[in-house]
C-alpha cells in the first residue's frame, strides 16, 4: 500500500515548500527582500573585480613599485577567488549555502576595511587575497542561492534580471574608480564594494537554506578540493609567468604541468559518486 507523509514544518525552508523535491521559490514579500540582498552581493564581486583596473597606475605611483609588478593586485585577486570556487561549491553543499554565502561576504568585508589603512604593497596584496577568498565562497553559491528564490517558471526570468545587475555594475565600476582616484585616497578603491556587501547582509536573512549533504560526503572531497585548487594556480600562474614575468619556457612547463593534473584529476574524479569536478553533468545520458 502507498503511504503518504505530511510536509511539516521541519521540511520546509522558510518559504512554505517542500526542500527536497517540492520547491518552487520564495513566498512574497520575501521574494523581493531576497532578490535586493542578492543583487547587492553580485554587485560587490561585479565591482570589486574590475574597479582596481582603473587605479594601477596610481597605485604604482603611491607604492613605489613597477607597472609589471602592480598588475598582480588584479592577477592575484582573480587566481585566488577562481581556486576557490570548486572547493567552495563542494563545502556549500555540506554547511548550507547561504551560510557560506554570507560568510564570504563578512570575510571580505572584514578586508575592504583593513584596505584603507593600507601602506605598502605587500600588506595590499595580502588583503587582496582575503578579499578574493570571501568573493570566491559567495560567487560558488550565487546561483545557488538564486536559483531557489525564484519559481521554476520565473527562473528565466530572475536570470535575466541577474544578468542586468551584472552588466550596471561593470559600468558603474570604472567610473567610479575613477573618481575615487582622482578626488579621494586610493584606498578607497578597495573600500568602494564594502558596502553592497553590508547592504546583502542586512537583507540575508530573507535568503533561502538549502538542503545539505551528510558531513561525511564533504570531508572525504579535502583532497579533490585541494588537487583542484593546485591544479587552476598551475593553469593560470603559468599564463602568468609566460606573459608577465618574461620567462617563456619555465611558463609553459607549469601549463603543461596544469594540463596534465587536469587529466588526473577528471579521470580520479569520474570513479566517485559526487564528483567536485562536474563530470557527471558533462557526461552524455543519451543511450543509443
Amino acid at each position: 500500500m502507498l503511504q503518504t507523509r505530511t510536509i511539516s514544518d521541519t521540511d520546509t525552508d522558510g518559504g512554505g515548500k517542500n526542500s527536497s523535491d517540492g520547491w518552487d521559490g520564495l513566498p512574497m514579500p520575501r521574494r523581493l527582500v531576497a532578490i535586493a540582498a542578492v543583487s547587492f552581493g553580485v554587485a560587490v564581486l561585479v565591482i570589486d573585480g574590475s574597479i582596481a583596473n582603473v587605479a594601477l597606475p596610481t597605485l604604482a605611483r603611491e607604492l613605489n613599485v613597477t607597472e609589471a609588478a602592480v598588475t598582480n593586485v588584479i592577477t592575484l585577486y582573480q587566481l585566488v577567488m577562481v581556486m576557490g570556487l570548486l572547493p567552495f561549491a563542494k563545502l556549500g553543499d555540506g554547511i548550507g549555502h547561504r551560510r557560506l554565502y554570507q560568510t564570504g561576504q563578512v570575510i571580505f568585508c572584514l578586508a575592504s576595511a583593513l584596505c584603507y589603512f593600507v601602506d605598502s604593497f605587500a600588506m595590499l596584496l595580502i588583503l587582496r587575497v582575503g578579499q578574493a577568498l570571501g568573493a570566491s565562497m559567495a560567487l560558488a553559491v550565487s546561483v545557488a542561492v538564486l536559483r531557489r528564490i525564484y519559481p521554476r517558471a520565473a527562473l528565466g526570468s530572475g536570470l535575466g534580471f541577474n544578468s542586468v545587475v551584472i552588466a550596471t555594475a561593470a559600468a558603474i565600476a570604472p567610473t567610479l574608480g575613477g573618481f575615487i582616484v582622482a578626488d579621494l585616497p586610493w584606498q578607497l578603491v578597495f573600500v568602494a564594494a564594502a558596502p553592497f556587501a553590508v547592504f546583502s547582509l542586512l537583507l540575508g536573512r530573507s535568503l533561502p537554506e538549502s538542503p545539505r549533504q551528510p558531513a561525511g560526503n564533504v570531508r572525504g572531497d579535502i583532497i579533490s578540493a585541494l588537487w583542484s585548487a593546485v591544479t587552476v594556480a598551475m593553469l593560470i600562474g603559468g599564463v602568468q609567468i609566460s606573459t608577465h614575468a618574461g620567462d617563456l619556457f619555465y611558463g609553459l612547463a607549469i601549463i603543461a604541468a596544469g594540463v596534465v593534473s587536469s587529466a588526473l584529476l577528471i579521470r580520479r574524479e569520474r570513479g566517485r559518486q559526487r564528483p567536485i569536478v562536474p563530470v557527471d553533468i558533462m557526461r552524455s545520458r543519451r543511450s543509443d
